[in-house]
């Protein structure tokens, strides 16, 4: 995880004016299937061997089943919602966090708005060493609080790159609500930093695939730091008609944490070395 916190440095911004008190930043996303590669994205096997995974970014029920949005608020604190099924769905996480204490448990990922928390965090939006309040940093840098809304159309676990495409939106959503835009580029080593942080650990194809549209491979280099870069590929005339008539998206009912199978994964491949 610390070999890859350093990928960091290939996020880059730069600043806009705050968007007005109350006006929504909302950012919507595919979904993700890979067609090739998958875990040669995934330390360590990424940075010791390269790594290289075509992904197709896709819609569920004709919908980007993923998403975020974000608003400034009067009030100095941090309003957290998640939904399940969309913006109107039903609440299954509310925080306000008015003390910097509150976010504090960013790092456990089965906490209730860990994601939300820990994206805060490493947009530094909120500087958990500051000697500051949480209320007097809302206020000097940003003239009030925050308030956040994440949704996803996804069973919890569907294997469709969901946490880390939602990870992708929530963090596009806050550099932009807070005065600052990124590439694509930034968003995807973003995500690859924050899911370190929150120790979900994890590889980058998720983000690519949900983050870059159509039809694309990503690579990396065996190296560290970890680079990803991605090449959009333009499939051949018929591709998209073809693929959408044989493809059938079948949920099981089952779910699982990626944590869970990459930390399975990773004492796999050490015990091999």
């Amino acid at each position: 995880r610390q070999a890859l916190l350093v990928s960091c440095q290939f996020i880059s911004f730069w600043q806009e004016q705050l968007p007005p008190l109350g006006r929504w930043v909302r950012v919507e996303c595919p979904a993700r299937i890979d067609l090739s590669g998958g875990w040669s994205d995934t330390p360590p096997i990424t940075y010791e061997h390269g790594g290289a995974v075509v992904d197709v970014a896709v819609l569920v029920d004709g919908r980007r089943p993923i998403g975020a949005q974000a608003r400034r608020i009067a009030t100095p604190e941090l309003q957290l919602i998640s939904t399940s099924g969309s913006l109107e769905g039903e609440v299954v996480v509310e925080l306000v966090c008015r003390d910097l204490d509150d976010l504090r448990d960013y790092c456990q990922p089965h906490m209730p708005g860990a994601l939300l928390k820990a994206a805060l965090v490493c947009t530094h939006i909120v500087n958990l060493l500051s000697p500051q309040t949480l209320r007097e940093q809302l206020q000097e840098r940003f003239g009030g609080g925050f308030e956040l809304h994440t949704w996803s159309r996804l069973p919890h676990g569907s294997g469709l790159g969901t946490s880390s495409i939602l990870a992708g939106a929530v963090i596009a959503s806050l550099y932009r609500v807070s005065g600052r835009c990124a590439g694509v580029e930034s968003l995807i080593h973003a995500v690859l930093h924050l899911e370190q942080v929150l120790t979900t650990g994890g590889g980058w194809q998720d983000q690519v695939g949900g983050l870059v549209p159509g039809l694309k491979i990503g690579r990396s280099k065996a190296q560290l730091p970890l680079k990803v870069e991605v090449e959009e590929i333009t499939p051949p005339e018929g591709f998209v008609h073809i693929l959408n008539q044989h493809l059938l998206l079948l949920y099981t009912g089952k779910t699982r944490l990626a944590r869970n199978l990459l930390q399975i994964q990773s004492k796999g491949t050490w015990s091999m070395a």
